[in-house]
């Protein structure tokens, strides 16, 4: 450590030569046991990342870059093993990282930037979370029993979990609400897909961020995209909207818009059919590589709870039936598969007002379609609290 400490002694030295008087910010550090290892940055704009620079550690595990930059930027570095450290730099600024290979992304400190800060301490706190929410699920499913008093107590936790989360990086925005690194705490996400503020009410916080921004950094490429987002977002629930108010206007008996739709043999199934589980309708196609990564997801989720009746009624918007039936028999899936045949015109799709894949709905065992677009972690939330 105290080597470490005279090499990073020695950055700190080296950045306050060559950085006074100039434009160029830089980004400094040590990755002990990373040596010889490659480092990426990435500029991170609201939904896509572009390669700015990248550095070989030294033999000591230091490396330092320099960037120009005209304004500030959410950036990401990252490791070969894909682990990343986020951090938000301003014109002329100098950043001094800390860490390990081991840690990478994880544990870290930063010094030189308040706004990098601020992002170190979000990371933390959502890995805690994460971490919480991880070794709750790992209890969950060794309990045999899912109506004991145990397992309620597990699902209270597991909920209480998100709200703490939810409360955390609210709080944050409050308090950072003039900051660009509040664009960051808004599109943080528990995994791959799901939002911490993913609501359609959490779409007032993306709004008063973007309000503010417009204040202090009004010509920010960041803030420029969020309000962009934010106009996407508000459409794509005006969707959701209109399929709710659909739904509404469906039969008083199922309370879903039913479909009849041929399997592989030519048999229709009934979607109504199924009434009395909790039921996944999925779109999805043969040709779509998310679509096929999400229903290769889904297959876990199945097998854990389709003896407890949990069914999907997976719909391919194909027209080819050999690629569809390829699709199904080399990833093996094996619950309810229906295909019109008929792309781009499905009549399931426009009934469901389908405009991307994939996309699900979670129906209840009365019938009701309760939520949208859930994979991994949340349905699993969703399937032990309705079955």
């Amino acid at each position: 450590m105290r080597r470490e400490l005279k090499y990073l002694t020695g950055l700190v030295l080296l950045i306050a030569v060559y950085g006074c008087g100039s434009p160029k910010s830089e980004i400094a550090g040590i990755v002990a046991g990373g040596e010889g290892l490659n480092l990426v940055l990435e500029k991170l704009n609201v939904n896509q990342t572009s390669v700015i620079d990248s550095v070989q550690l030294d033999t000591d595990g230091s490396f330092s870059m320099k960037i120009e930059l005209e304004e500030a930027e959410l950036m990401i570095l990252k490791n070969p093993e894909g682990d990343i450290i986020n951090l938000l730099v301003s014109p002329g600024e100098q950043i001094l990282i800390e860490t390990s290979n081991e840690s990478f992304g994880k544990g870290y400190k930063v010094e030189g930037s308040e706004e990098s800060e601020g992002i170190r301490v979000l990371v933390e706190h959502l890995n805690l979370t994460r971490f919480e929410l991880d070794s709750l699920q790992s209890v969950a499913t060794s309990i045999e029993d899912p109506s004991s008093p145990q397992m309620d107590l597990i699902r209270n936790a597991y909920a209480q979990a998100f709200i703490k989360q939810n409360r955390f990086t609210i709080k944050y925005l409050v308090e950072n609400m003039g900051s660009l690194s509040s664009v960051y705490a808004l599109y943080q996400k528990y995994d791959g897909e799901n939002l911490i503020l993913g609501k359609e009410q959490d779409l007032q916080y993306f709004k008063s961020v973007a309000d503010s921004l417009e204040v202090t950094y009004p010509s920010s490429s960041l803030t420029l995209s969020l309000r962009a987002d934010i106009d996407q977002r508000e459409a794509r629930f005006k969707e959701e909207a209109k399929l709710n108010s659909l739904l509404e206007m469906a039969g008083e008996d199922t309370g879903l818009l039913d479909l009849s739709i041929p399997d592989r043999e030519g048999k229709e199934i009934l979607l109504s059919s199924l009434q009395g589980n909790v039921i996944l309708v999925a779109f999805w196609a043969s040709g779509h590589e998310n679509s096929i990564q999400a229903m290769l997801q889904l297959k876990s989720t199945y097998n854990t709870y389709k003896s407890r009746g949990f069914e999907v009624y997976a719909i391919s918007l194909d027209n080819n039936k050999i690629a569809w039936m390829n699709a199904m028999d080399f990833n093996e899936f094996e619950w309810i598969n229906v295909c019109e045949l008929s792309f781009p015109n499905s009549t399931a799709a426009l009934l469901y007002n389908v405009s991307s894949l994939p996309t699900t709905f979670l129906i209840n065992r009365e019938g009701e379609v309760v939520s949208k677009n859930l994979l991994g972690r949340q349905l699993n939330t969703w399937l032990d609290n309705l079955l």
